[in-house]
């Protein structure tokens, strides 16, 4: 019996842990809402390829950078199929709520005044969709909130956004 409720309190705490919550915002007079995923570990912004066209360089348009990324990199075959920022937030339901993308960095910059209420850890940078190069894109460092430009393989924190219904 008293292994038991070891077993039990154990699964409960994890589960919490790794629950993910939805926050609203407001973006220049938007209604949005975002998803923290940082409890999930970090993912790729997804392969080398350069978008076609600068399709996935709008510093302000999110949504449509990330259905360029999605539509590029597609499921990810040139790196074994693993996830990246991108697909994630469009693959993601949550609470029941769909039409997540990956934000841009002026998306970012406004996400970055709600830190306060995100469980990144300072040290992190989270991925943008802004496309800086072939094989770069933009992050933002959650200590300062400047810009870098990072290789589209390497590991950054993820948060996805989306317009309120």
């Amino acid at each position: 019996m008293r292994n038991s409720i070891l077993v039990l309190t154990l699964v409960c705490v994890n589960l919490s842990l790794h629950a993910q919550k939805i926050i609203p915002i407001t973006i220049k007079g938007e209604k949005y809402e975002l998803a923290d995923l940082s409890s999930k570990g970090t993912q790729m912004w997804g392969g080398y390829e350069e978008i076609p066209l600068h399709a996935a360089s709008s510093e302000s348009n999110g949504a449509l950078n990330t259905k360029a990324i999605v539509a590029t990199v597609g499921e990810n075959k040139d790196y074994d199929n693993k996830p990246y920022a991108a697909k994630t937030c469009t693959d993601l339901k949550l609470g029941g709520k769909q039409g997540w993308y990956l934000p841009s960095q002026e998306e970012a910059t406004a996400i970055f005044g709600f830190r306060d209420k995100l469980s990144i850890d300072e040290k992190a940078s989270i991925w943008t969709s802004t496309e800086s190069a072939g094989t770069q894109a933009y992050t933002l460092y959650w200590y300062n909130g400047s810009f870098y430009k990072s290789q589209k393989v390497d590991p950054f924190t993820v948060v996805c956004l989306r317009k309120q219904d």
